[in-house]
């Protein structure tokens, strides 16, 4: 069974990378482990599609995107979602400690040199999936307490 099925729903994952090969590998191997990849080519249209589509819950971002960069994507995911939260990986080929630090304290929540190997991507998947799962489990009970909510007798 795939690790990224929730309630026989595909997880919808972003992949916002503008190298179209780069970009393509990703799509291919986030479909084979069961996820919904959603594909962006530059930080603008990130934006857009995350705004649009409410079940994204994990973003895969390239730092050197066009329009928008990575970390000015993440920062904008970071200031403006607050009803949901969305688990991101920076994917950049940018190695340095100082660069993955600033990501890392910029919004980003892992990550990953490229190139990398798969099996490493798709751990770092399932680690993002759990915690967002377990951040919507804690947030429900708070929801069915709301004053709003339907009692049920």
């Amino acid at each position: 069974m795939s690790e990224s099925l929730n309630n026989g729903n595909r997880l919808k994952v972003l992949i916002a990378e503008d190298n179209a090969v780069v970009r393509k590998g990703l799509f291919n191997f986030l479909q084979k482990w069961g996820y919904e990849p959603i594909e962006a080519e530059n930080g603008e249209e990130a934006l857009i599609i995350i705004d649009r589509d409410p079940e994204i819950r994990l973003a895969i971002l390239d730092w050197n995107l066009p329009k928008l960069n990575g970390m000015q994507v993440c920062h904008s995911i970071r200031e403006l979602q607050s009803n949901k939260y969305i688990y991101i990986i920076m994917f950049s080929s940018r190695k340095s400690p100082e660069e993955q630090i600033a990501a890392l304290t910029n919004g980003a929540d892992d990550y990953l040199v490229k190139p990398s190997k798969p099996s490493l991507l798709r751990a770092r998947l399932i680690a993002g999936h759990r915690i967002v799962m377990a951040m919507k489990r804690e947030l429900s009970p708070a929801t069915d307490a709301s004053p709003n909510a339907k009692n049920i007798q």
